[in-house]
């Protein structure tokens, strides 16, 4: 690129410069001159740049942007300034337009090793004090970030030109936001994966908070596990033992209590299958009894009304007979009654002669010795004992 300040003839273009300014303001004398004189100068500063070799030619490079900035002031030469994205060569107005390029290629930011290098994107370590007084640094974390092409006139106006920016923009800011976000730890914190990857992740936020008005972004923060002192590291490695061996515990008693889960499962299954087993014999044994049950029941219904019938047949047949030998009964009752009466009406004749033909048989058997004086009366036979074994 054509810079020029470096030009011998930089004095003399000035002198020119500054004439046709004044003489191009209101007021400065050139009223009559303003239809023509523009044209004119810009061809003569063409021809005389050109004759000078301070020709108006800038190559943008890939991974470049250019800004041309209006040295004048005057509309003429365009705006105060503005950003060229687009790759190739730009002309300019020498002496009254100056041209910057900006390097818009991804940056990696290192900080490693104990002290800071020539290069501007390699510096020292990053060192930190944890919130417990001890420190701990990183051996090598790196800071990715880029800028946007279309605040190039920011960044220049911002951090300088060229390269400045490499140097200030994102590294005055990384090493003070990365401390105070680290710092908030302990040791035993800041040894903690999940914790320094928070205070990676909000370190980034932090920048990008800062630095995107100035037109740069960060795009990834890789940080290493922290370092410590040799105490600090052994302290850090027993505890990470010590933990480690404590999740191994928690894993294996995990693991003892879902074996012993599936094993009472295992036995709730087994005992349940067997309860259901014992549940459908022990019904269908239910069952069984239960028909038996019906079919006794039904033999003795059967056999009750076999019995019930027969009863009340004998009953009957004994009813009847009964009704049939109370009837002949009172036929025979009726029939004595009759020859009672019939014998009662016949007189005491009848009678003594029914006794007589009962008695007098009896008498035959009879043997006996008077032991009185005869009598003349006569001897009544009602009043004779009788014989035992003799009926009446």
């Amino acid at each position: 690129m054509a810079d020029p300040d470096d030009d011998p003839t930089t004095d003399r273009a000035a002198k020119i410069r500054e004439e046709l300014i004044a003489r191009l303001k209101p007021g400065g004398g050139g009223s009559r001159l303003r239809s023509w004189i523009l044209p004119v100068a810009a061809v003569f500063i063409l021809m005389f740049g050109l004759g000078s070799g301070g020709a108006g030619l800038v190559e943008i490079e890939p991974g470049e942007v250019a800004v041309i900035y209006n040295t004048t002031g005057l509309g003429l030469f365009g705006p105060d300034q503005r950003v060229i994205r687009e790759q190739g060569t730009v002309s300019y107005v020498p002496w009254f337009q100056r041209v910057e390029t900006l390097d818009i290629r991804p940056q990696v930011l290192v900080m490693e090793g104990d002290t800071d290098s020539a290069d501007r994107l390699k510096v020292k370590r990053l060192t930190v004090r944890a919130n417990d007084g001890s420190n701990f640094w990183f051996g090598k974390l790196e800071i990715h970030y880029q800028v946007d092409p279309a605040k190039a006139d920011v960044i220049i106006a911002t951090h300088g030109k060229g390269d400045a920016y490499k140097a200030s923009a994102v590294l005055t800011q990384a090493r003070e936001v990365l401390r105070d976000e680290f710092g908030r730890y302990s040791f035993l914190q800041a040894a903690d994966p999940s914790s320094y990857s928070k205070a990676t992740s909000l370190s980034k936020n932090t920048l990008n908070a800062r630095l995107k008005a100035t037109g740069i972004e960060v795009s990834q923060i890789l940080t290493p596990k922290p370092s410590f002192d040799q105490k600090v590291e052994a302290a850090i490695k027993d505890r990470q033992t010590a933990e480690q061996a404590v999740l191994v515990n928690a894993k294996q008693r995990e693991r003892l209590v879902k074996e012993k889960d599936r094993k009472i499962q295992e036995v709730r299954e087994s005992k349940s299958a067997e309860f259901q087993t014992l549940v459908g014999e022990l019904a269908a044994k239910q069952q069984q009894a239960q028909n038996e049950l019906v079919s006794v029941q039904r033999e003795a219904d059967k056999y009750a009304i076999g019995k019930v019938a027969e009863a009340k047949a004998v009953h009957a047949e004994k009813t009847t007979r009964a009704g049939a030998a109370a009837q002949a009964a009172r036929e025979r009752a009726q029939g004595l009654a009759a020859k009672i009466n019939a014998v009662g009406a016949a007189g005491p004749d009848v009678l003594n002669l029914e006794i007589a033909k009962s008695v007098f048989p009896q008498l035959e058997r009879l043997s006996a010795v008077p032991f009185a004086k005869p009598v003349s009366s006569a001897i009544d036979v009602r009043q004779l004992p009788i014989l035992k074994g003799d009926k009446p």
